[in-house]
């Protein structure tokens, strides 16, 4: 792949992306890209790319390390949260996977807002268990928890989404861990984005010091595009989100 090509089109799908005010979906990327037969690895770069000019792509998931199979230490303020939590739910007298069942038929059948409710309590467990295992990977445990219960509320009003082959209660168990991996996968794509975007004005700030240095004087962002191989329109954004300009002193200058 000729890298000039590869940058060519990497700048046509930010152009792209913009028009759709920086929303696009990871299949259009995808689809947009798909002609140049790039690798998994190659595809997340990609997505890594439009992530560091501030792009949402719909429907990228981050590569993640499998979900470790010991629970991660909590931190004191988790510990205090899990004991209060554990508290709450020693008042209640939770029912067994058959009655359980029932309830959730109940509450998918009849719409009961005190079945639902009814229903919110007896999982409690399911959403603490569910989120501890997500522990230790960026959101503390009450984050996780609330996640969570977010989910379980927006499944119960979606049970007519439920697959066939599936049982109501399933259901409402792989909506918890989706809602709280759908959390996480935000989360790690804004930390991911913040990561990026530092390099990159890591890199044009040295890109800068060094051509300011070579030529003796302030230099323009026409120069510094030539220089860099890098588009002036990518050059001027990076600029104003840092507060910048070419000449160290934070304003753009022109050739002189």
């Amino acid at each position: 792949m000729e890298q000039q090509e590869f940058q060519k089109r990497l700048e046509e799908l930010g152009r792209l992306a913009a028009e759709k005010e920086n929303r696009i979906r990871a299949e259009e990327v995808r689809e947009f890209l798909k002609d140049m037969e790039l690798t998994e690895e190659q595809m997340q770069l990609v997505f890594g790319y439009l992530a560091s000019r501030l792009v949402t792509v719909e429907g990228y998931v981050p590569q993640e390390e499998e979900e470790p199979e010991e629970e991660t230490p909590l931190t004191p303020e988790e510990e205090a949260f899990l004991e209060r939590y554990e508290k709450e739910m020693e008042y209640l007298t939770f029912l067994e996977e058959e009655e359980l069942l029932a309830l959730c038929r109940e509450a998918e059948e009849e719409g009961d807002g005190g079945a639902k409710a009814r229903l919110t309590e007896q999982l409690l467990p399911e959403v603490l268990r569910t989120a501890r295992g997500f522990t230790g990977r960026g959101l503390p445990l009450g984050d996780l928890v609330q996640e969570g219960n977010i989910g379980l509320m927006l499944a119960m009003e979606t049970f007519d989404l439920r697959p066939a082959d599936m049982t109501p209660l399933d259901y409402l168990r792989q909506e918890i861990r989706t809602s709280i991996s759908q959390a996480l996968e935000e989360q790690q794509t804004e930390r991911q984005a913040g990561d990026l975007l530092a390099e990159r004005l890591n890199h044009l700030r040295d890109g800068i010091k060094e051509l300011s240095e070579d030529l003796g004087r302030k230099i323009s962002v026409e120069e510094l595009s030539m220089f860099m191989d890098m588009p002036v329109e990518e050059i001027e954004d990076l600029l104003k989100l840092a507060g910048e300009g070419t000449g160290g002193d934070g304003e753009n200058t022109e050739e002189g």
